[in-house]
């Protein structure tokens, strides 16, 4: 697994030259604090990714989403999975193969508290 990892300080031009850029074409995996969420509480990307967002980011949307993770497209969906955390500060996916079960935890904190962990 290829695994980009970036804080984008909630900047539309930060995930825009993310999104766009070549250096992120092979990874399977952005891991993302601080993205860019619009007014309808959505992201931006592409159609090369899938965007997991935290599992209470609709349920909660006071709580602004402080940590995304993207799948590749190219990944096939039956070999990860979302594992649902009650946090707006975490996403957690499962990748499988035939090295066994990756899990990946992307956690935001924020230097003030550690409610998350």
């Amino acid at each position: 697994l290829q695994i980009w990892q970036q804080n984008l300080n909630a900047l539309l031009v930060a995930q825009e030259l993310l999104m766009n850029s070549q250096d992120i074409t092979n990874h399977d995996l952005l891991i993302i604090q601080e993205p860019y969420i619009n007014f309808l509480y959505n992201t931006r990307t592409s159609h090369r990714w899938h965007v997991l967002y935290p599992t209470n980011h609709l349920t909660h949307p006071q709580e602004r989403s402080q940590a995304i993770t993207f799948v590749n497209t190219s990944l096939d969906t039956n070999t990860w999975r979302q594992i649902p955390f009650p946090s707006s500060d975490v996403v957690i996916v499962q990748v499988t193969g035939n090295f066994g079960a990756c899990t990946i935890v992307n956690i935001y904190n924020d230097c003030t508290h550690q409610n998350t962990l």
